[in-house]
């Protein structure tokens, strides 16, 4: 006689035999941090810049994954990254570079709960050591003249210092201008691009640090300079033999502008000028802050100065140039005076 089963049952003897059989599976549990960092990277690497590359892979291989990297990915906690950051700055790390581990830690770990290997990053709530805020460091007005005047005698050079100063650019922004970026008789710049450390260690051209694409006025003294550089470019193209290209640079490694001037040879430039004067404390990214500075002490709204400097938003500009932006308080009070006279 046949015996009915019932659901309940079947059930149960399926469950006997799938906990009968024995099943070759590695779970997200027993992927270590190191493992997961390895195969992580292997993708991450080809979205950044060869510098910002270097700089995360001597996180991942000088501090996480020696240790905590050998824990399992699903055990690590926040404080274990704490512990690590300490032991970092103990051991003389400074703290921004310890923020910058933390960083890449945190991208790390959030593409792990992207890929369901574990379901909260840990890095959300590890705190990394505090940077002490440091205001930036913008060379006095006379300092800049000194600058440009000893840097006169090699006039592309003093156009270029000029430019960057003037628009308050970035180096590699200044370094990707080209022709068509300048409209001299509206006095305006775009910038759009900017020159950067390529994979081979050449110059490559991409956009720019914020990705903000923006439109700078610029000075007579400027439009001034142009003109003569370009001059100087077309007669030198000519007695070449040869034309400049059509989208040439403005500062080029060859005579038809088809290639961009390196930033770290206008840097050494800079470093020469500036040691000849005494002035190893100016670095050439400095003409950016004397910019920022001297535009917000003379009482130039954020927003406009934040549009010229091109970042992502003029909060950014107030965060690192507070200590520059005029008090007007006073003035606010009197604006206020007289009330219900």
């Amino acid at each position: 006689m046949a015996r009915n089963v019932t659901p309940i049952g079947r059930c149960r003897g399926l469950l006997a035999e799938v906990e009968a059989v024995e099943v070759d599976f590695a779970g997200p549990e027993s992927v270590s941090l190191a493992g997961w960092l390895d195969e992580w990277w292997d993708a991450k690497r080809r979205t950044l810049s060869p510098t910002t590359a270097s700089a995360w892979r001597s996180s991942v291989e000088l501090y996480l994954k020696p240790e905590p990297g050998e824990l399992d990915l699903a055990d690590i906690r926040a404080h274990h990254l704490e512990a690590l950051y300490r032991r970092l700055v103990d051991g003389g790390l400074s703290a921004a570079r310890v923020q910058k581990v933390h960083t890449v830690a945190s991208v790390a770990l959030k593409a792990a709960v992207r890929r369901e290997y574990i379901t909260v990053s840990p890095a959300t709530t590890a705190r990394a050591p505090a940077i002490d805020r440091v205001e930036p460091r913008a060379p006095t007005p006379d300092e800049v003249a000194s600058i440009l005047k000893t840097a006169s005698d090699d006039l592309d050079f003093h156009a270029f210092l000029i430019v960057a100063t003037n628009t308050g650019a970035r180096r590699g922004e200044v370094c990707a201008l080209r022709w068509c970026d300048v409209d001299l008789e509206r006095r305006v710049v775009t910038i759009s691009r900017s020159v950067a450390k390529g994979a081979g260690g050449g110059a490559t051209v991409r956009q720019t640090k914020t990705g903000v694409v923006g439109q700078a006025a610029v000075s007579d003294q400027v439009v001034a300079v142009l003109k003569a550089t370009l001059v100087r470019r077309t007669d030198a193209a000519a007695a070449a033999g040869v034309e400049l290209c059509p989208a040439a640079y403005i500062w080029s490694q060859d005579i038809r502008g088809t290639r961009p001037v390196y930033p770290d040879t206008m840097t050494a430039r800079f470093g020469r000028v500036r040691d000849d004067l005494g002035l190893g404390h100016v670095q050439l990214r400095h003409l950016r802050h004397y910019a920022a500075t001297q535009l917000l002490s003379a009482g130039v709204d954020v927003r406009t100065v934040a549009g010229r400097l091109r970042h992502a938003r003029p909060a950014m500009t107030l965060d690192r140039y507070a200590a520059w932006v005029p008090a007007r308080d006073r003035e606010a009070a009197d604006l206020l005076d007289n009330l219900g006279r």
